[in-house]
């Protein structure tokens, strides 16, 4: 019984450490509308619909954008087909707009996409569509 007390206390501790991690990321401060152009720069990991979804936002306006279908049965009936979304971006306010200018093993029926940014911080992407869908992308540091 001895003996299970540093792997027990061990595992406390990993627990007590991942939890407060976790916390530390949600806290982070809301970004200021006028700073969303800067700070929205890198690589985000979300979930639309029933796709997740990995964006590359860059500094020079472009973005490319895969997606993974999600679900027991696309996960094991489409093999991982990914497909690619690739354009350009541009914030006003608090709308972010994509300019899709090529796809690949998708079917998009507009090149144009805006949504708004409803909760934005250094880790956090909260968008809204005009259709009233919520999707939450968390920044990814390395891919």
């Amino acid at each position: 019984m001895k003996s299970n007390c540093p792997l027990l206390a061990g595992a406390i501790t990993v627990v007590v450490l991942g939890i407060c991690l976790a916390s530390c990321a949600k806290n982070s401060s809301p970004a200021l509308e006028a700073d969303y152009s800067t700070k929205i720069i890198g690589h985000w990991q979300g979930t639309v619909g029933d796709l997740k979804e990995t964006m590359s936002i860059d500094g020079d306006g472009t973005f490319v954008c895969q997606t993974h279908p999600r679900g027991f049965i696309a996960n094991t009936l489409s093999q991982g087909v990914t497909g690619t979304i690739r354009g350009t971006w541009k914030i006003a306010g608090a709308i972010i707009t994509l300019r899709i200018t090529h796809e690949t093993k998708e079917h998009l029926g507009n090149s144009i996409a805006s949504s708004t940014i409803a909760a934005f911080t250094d880790n956090e992407l909260v968008l809204k569509s005009d259709r009233g869908v919520t999707s939450t992308f968390q920044r990814v540091r390395s891919l």
